[in-house]
């Protein structure tokens, strides 16, 4: 979706229950308008084939997405890699892996995707390459410019074997040390993640100028803006020869181990907001463009004389809600607050349930809630980021430790690669009921398909009457309504068991979204204990796939004095007009 003029209403005060707005003509950067739709490239659909998704298979889902309702295409990594960290461990970033196909491929996808109004965003790794990248070999070399590309440091000394003695205690996010000694250097160099990827120097200039560049030549291609994975790792302290203090209260007594430690030296550094300033600045330079970081604070939004990124993720969601137990409308409104009371002036808000990183959200909080969970996503203020799979409920696939790919799972062996693991959430799409649940005509896959893919599949969910992805269909049409493109938002009973939120623009169609958050079915009095005057009746404009009862069909007109909600549900109802005074 373009750039375009809009009216935008905003709440200037709530006082004894009455809206005042005022209406402000601004430009619409696109992401405020779209859903951005993660695609982890190895399992969305395989083109070529040969048991690995690749570029040609987005390409041969591209109508799939528009059906969808997707604005915003987000890649995980593409470009050249061996592959130790599936991608995240990049051997050049100015080149496709010959895996996911060629320059071509993309360039033909990227047209395509412009031509069906979606945006392309590309997962960008900053923090580091691989170790087989020519920067780091002639960085090994002390070959000019390159001597300082990495963060190099001198041994403490050497032990009675004549061993090398680590810098510090540092310790990598895949368990380990986060020192490597080469011999040929004399020196160690720093990995916070694994030993195949050598922290970048960004106390170097010439490195930030490398990765400016980067940016420029995606952008020249006409990519509309980035992820940028583990931006908080960017910049370590100067002095590297400092311990990292013990996380007293972590539980964790393996000094290995990454949650052993606060990374008070390795993460969230002056230096950090310095570089991203950089890269901000040349994402403006082109027209309607986004970055977005995997960063937790504020800090990186900056401020409106300093901006930063458009806006770190949100994984505040993931954070409190971790289990079907923390689900509960006080804790979710607690979520919302703590992102919207805290984010800086003038910024924009996101939302985020999962990721490649995460537990899908149906094995996390639970599979009856996939609808009301994706309900609450992209109806909230600002912009809901989507990872495959979840808008027909996919859930984590268990994987043998003989199929463990995740380099994060095998680092803790076969006892304890369960719980690292991030393959179970990484699995193949599910698009149909034949072998590989459509996922490839090949005779095998990177990573199982998870065995319910016979029931649970796109194919059997578009010619069911009700399902998870004709919900999330009609939310992301519901979502073009002004009253959603609007930052307002209000919240009229708030409980253990009730969530709900009024999204509404002056003049316009105001929404409810009433979410039941238990498993058993109640009924709501939303006028009992609401902050405001609501009317009298709703009209059911969509519901959870699993409520088939007539009196809550869509269309159907209900009291609001006592809204009935099997458990698990959420219906969103339609309520009129806003007008400035709903006391």
């Amino acid at each position: 979706m373009s750039c375009m003029a809009s009216i935008t209403y905003v709440v200037i005060a709530l006082v004894s229950g009455v809206f005042v707005e005022t209406a402000i003509a601004q430009s619409v950067p696109f992401f405020h308008d779209t859903v951005i739709y993660q695609v982890y490239p190895r399992s969305f659909y395989d083109g070529i084939p040969d048991g690995t998704g690749d570029l040609k298979g987005v390409a041969s889902k591209v109508d799939y997405l528009k059906e969808l309702g997707i604005g915003a295409v987000w890649f995980s990594p593409i470009f050249s890699s061996p592959m130790a960290d599936f991608g995240y461990d990049i051997s050049n970033f100015t080149e496709i892996d010959p895996i996911f196909g060629t320059m071509q491929d993309f360039d033909d996808l990227l047209v395509t995707l412009h031509a069906n109004d979606m945006k392309v965003i590309m997962d960008l790794v900053p923090n580091h390459s691989s170790d087989e990248h020519e920067w780091f070999q002639k960085s090994i070399q002390m070959i000019d410019p390159y001597t300082d590309y990495y963060v190099w440091a001198d041994p403490l000394g050497f032990n009675a074997t004549g061993d090398p003695i680590y810098p510090n205690n540092w310790v990598n996010a895949f368990r380990g040390h986060a020192w490597t000694w080469v011999e040929e250097r004399q020196q160690f160099y720093l990995h916070q993640f694994l030993t195949k990827q050598p922290d970048l120097n960004y106390r170097f200039p010439p490195v930030v100028e490398e990765m400016r560049n980067v940016l420029r030549f995606w952008l020249d291609k006409g990519v509309d803006g980035f992820r940028v994975d583990a931006f908080d790792h960017l910049v370590e302290v100067e002095d590297v020869y400092q311990d990292e203090p013990v996380a007293i209260d972590s539980g964790i007594d393996d000094p290995l181990d990454y949650g052993y430690l606060n990374h008070t030296l390795t993460m969230n550094q002056p230096g950090t907001y310095l570089v991203l300033r950089e890269l901000r600045l040349v994402v403006d330079e082109y027209q309607d463009k986004l970055l977005m970081v995997e960063a937790g604070g504020m800090e990186y939004y900056g401020n409106e004389t300093f901006p930063l990124a458009h806006f770190p993720f949100n994984f505040l969601i993931i954070g409190i809600l971790h289990n079907r137990t923390d689900f509960t409308g006080n804790n979710i409104k607690y979520a919302i607050d703590q992102w919207m009371d805290n984010m800086p002036e003038g910024m924009w808000p996101n939302w985020v349930l999962g990721n490649h990183d995460n537990r899908r959200v149906g094995s996390r909080i639970g599979a009856d809630l996939v609808d009301c969970l994706n309900m609450l996503m992209l109806l909230l203020p600002g912009t809901p980021i989507n990872y495959y799979g979840e808008e027909i409920g996919m859930l984590d696939t268990w994987i043998s430790w003989e199929d463990t790919q995740d380099p994060q799972g095998c680092n803790y062996g076969p006892d304890g690669y369960e719980a690292k693991s991030r393959d179970p959430e990484r699995t193949p799409m599910q698009w149909d009921d034949t072998n590989f649940a459509g996922f490839t005509t090949y005779n095998d896959t990177w990573l199982p398909v998870n065995e319910n893919y016979i029931t649970l599949n796109v194919k059997a969910q578009q010619e069911s009457e009700f399902s998870h992805l004709k919900v999330y269909q009609n939310l992301t049409r519901l979502r073009q309504e002004p009253a959603f493109r609007s930052m307002n938002a209000a919240y009229p009973v708030i409980t253990e068991l009730i969530f709900s939120v009024l999204r509404y623009a002056q003049n316009e169609e105001m929404y409810l979204l009433v979410i039941n958050t238990s498993e058993e079915p109640v009924v709501v009095n939303l006028h009992h204990s609401a902050s405001f005057q609501l009317p009298d009746t709703g009209v059911v404009v969509l519901r959870s796939a699993s409520d088939t009862s007539v009196e809550t069909s869509p269309g159907s007109v209900v009291s609001l004095d006592s809204v009935p909600l099997v458990g698990g549900e959420g219906i969103v109802f339609s309520l009129g007009l806003s007008s400035t005074d709903l006391a």
